[in-house]
């Protein structure tokens, strides 16, 4: 009997291996430190390859990742060793091109990091349960920004807000060059 295709966790780690955001949909991991260490080791056997254009698939302790980096940003999504790596790949390009849509292609930690509530509803869009929901990026990257605009502001004003949030971004990269 065939079952839904399922995920085991998603990461977004850093250039040093360390969380930005991470979501684990099994119990094979029972604790933090054990999470933490899975974490570690993932990136240290995946560090130094070349996974920028395209993603890169390994195996890894009975499981398959498929990985993605990008710029100071490393993408990982988990499956079981009798999943299918097409459909992991599918999530991975999903969650990196909403993530890159959502952060205006400013894929980088900072940007994240000041960005984290969308990418946290990024990945419950994406994965429920392990379930895999979503995978278009277009949709993905839509119902993170209804979750994320205020609904009890008009729609004037959210203009107006968002272009105050675009000129706060180009005064504030401008400052740091």
């Amino acid at each position: 009997m065939e079952t839904c295709p399922s995920v085991k966790n998603i990461l977004l780690l850093d250039s040093e291996g360390k969380r930005v955001a991470v979501k684990y949909y099994t119990d094979d991991l029972p604790t933090n430190n054990a999470k933490e260490a899975f974490e570690k080791a993932i990136f240290t056997k995946t560090h130094k390859t070349n996974a920028r254009t395209e993603a890169e698939i390994a195996m890894f302790e009975n499981n398959i990742i498929v990985y993605k980096f990008v710029q100071d940003l490393h993408f990982f999504v988990t499956g079981g060793e009798d999943e299918n790596e097409i459909i992991l790949a599918t999530v991975l390009q999903g969650f990196f091109d909403a993530v890159s849509i959502l952060l205006r292609g400013n894929v980088d930690k900072r940007e994240a990091l000041e960005n984290l509530d969308l990418i946290l509803l990024c990945l419950d869009e994406i994965v429920d349960g392990g379930i895999v929901l979503e995978t278009d990026a277009n949709v993905i990257a839509g119902k993170v920004a209804t979750h994320s605009i205020d609904s009890g502001a008009p729609l004037s004003e959210q203009t107006i807000s968002q272009a105050l949030a675009t000129a706060r971004e180009h005064l504030t990269r401008s400052l740091l060059t």
